[in-house]
């Protein structure tokens, strides 16, 4: 009796795993030349939430003049294999667009000194203002930076989804 009960049960799984669904759902292609792209409109587009160019790029050293001329972000290299620092002083607008920014938010960068794209916030740090030092960066292909009072700062970290030159 079990030995026949077993037999019954797989040969109803076998008979409802073959007609299970072939003609509700379809299969696609069976052959690679048979395959195609899905059309533009069907992909999805990344879009960005925030979009800002950088107008001058320094070195750690040398960028203030550039940051306190309020002409924009400024790209600031600290060297290699870190990420690149992308900075504006909250008074200069840098409090509106980087401040606010969530992990998840992308913002698009062109300009001097960045690799242009799209880039997705990763993480945010709050620093005491004046205190921050280049060990303290949270790790990324970029990291964002302005103040937001007094005595804090944040840095905003990125990594980079879709190149400039390749969309």
């Amino acid at each position: 009796m079990r030995r026949a009960v077993g037999v019954l049960v797989a040969a109803t799984l076998v008979a409802g795993l073959s007609g299970c669904g072939t003609d509700d759902v379809s299969v696609g292609p069976t052959r690679l030349s048979d395959a195609q792209l899905p059309d533009a409109a069907s992909v999805r587009t990344v879009r960005p939430d925030v979009s800002r160019t950088t107008w001058a790029a320094m070195h750690l050293s040398t960028h203030e003049r550039a940051l306190d001329a309020c002409d924009g972000p400024v790209a600031v290299d600290i060297g290699p294999g870190r990420p690149t620092l992308v900075v504006e002083h909250d008074y200069c607008g840098g409090k509106e667009w980087i401040a606010p920014l969530r992990r998840g938010d992308v913002v698009q960068l062109d300009g001097v000194g960045v690799r242009p794209g799209l880039y997705r916030v990763t993480g945010r740090t709050m620093l005491t203002r004046g205190k921050a030092r280049v060990r303290d960066l949270p790790p990324g292909q970029l990291v964002l930076q302005t103040c937001v009072s007094p005595t804090k700062q944040v840095e905003v970290s990125a990594v980079m989804v879709q190149d400039a030159v390749a969309s």
